[in-house]
């Protein structure tokens, strides 16, 4: 017999598709002329499930930002929680970042567009909880691999600059529509890179 969805499964999927919505009237329409009834509209939910679950514009901005976050940074705890080689590790998380990017075009322009906006103030305990728990898993994996030998004796927050800083720049010409190359040979291009920087080389052994 197929199970029925609890109460708060449905909850949550309401809320789901609300966040969803909202970014992409975000998106279409613009943040400033975007309206909670062009959300209502978009997601087929009741004005009074809406409010429910927010409670006015601002607020549903940010569940949108954080969503966002949320989502993005799954991909990177799942490879440091499965990926037991520090190269390919290397490889998949330069992967995740740009084909995050290239699969959810419009929650990473609003990502980068929305880092700095008012709306964000009230998502600062949110934001600080995830990223202090992707701190924790990061930390935990680069550790294992410096003390095997493979990475260079680098400060944890040094090597995350190292990999996610071309990511970023390399997803910012691609938002602005100034990339050429594929997305498969980026990421080959840009962990090899990355790789050669951070890695502990024969000669340094």
């Amino acid at each position: 017999m197929k199970k029925r969805k609890g109460p708060h499964a449905s909850t949550r999927i309401r809320k789901g598709s609300i966040i969803r919505s909202a970014l992409r009237c975000f998106s279409e329409i613009g943040f400033s002329a975007t309206t909670m009834e062009d959300i209502r509209q978009h997601s087929g939910a009741s004005t009074g499930s809406i409010y429910h679950h927010f409670k006015g514009k601002d607020q549903l901005a940010a569940e949108v930002y954080i969503e966002g976050i949320r989502e993005y940074q799954a991909g990177l705890v799942e490879v440091f929680q499965s990926e037991e080689d520090a190269r390919e590790g290397i490889r998949r998380l330069v992967g995740h970042h740009l084909r995050w990017v290239e699969e959810n075009i419009e929650w990473s322009r609003y990502l980068f567009r929305n880092r700095f906006s008012a709306f964000l103030a009230s998502t600062e305990e949110a934001l600080s909880t995830m990223n202090r728990d992707l701190a924790e898993s990061s930390s935990a994996w680069f550790g294992r691999h410096i003390r095997a030998g493979e990475l260079r004796r680098m400060p944890t927050d040094i090597i995350i600059a190292l990999i996610l800083g071309p990511c970023m720049e390399h997803t910012r010409q691609y938002l602005e529509g100034l990339t050429a190359t594929r997305t498969d040979r980026a990421v080959r291009e840009l962990a090899d890179a990355i790789w050669r920087a951070i890695a502990v080389h024969a000669d340094e052994a």
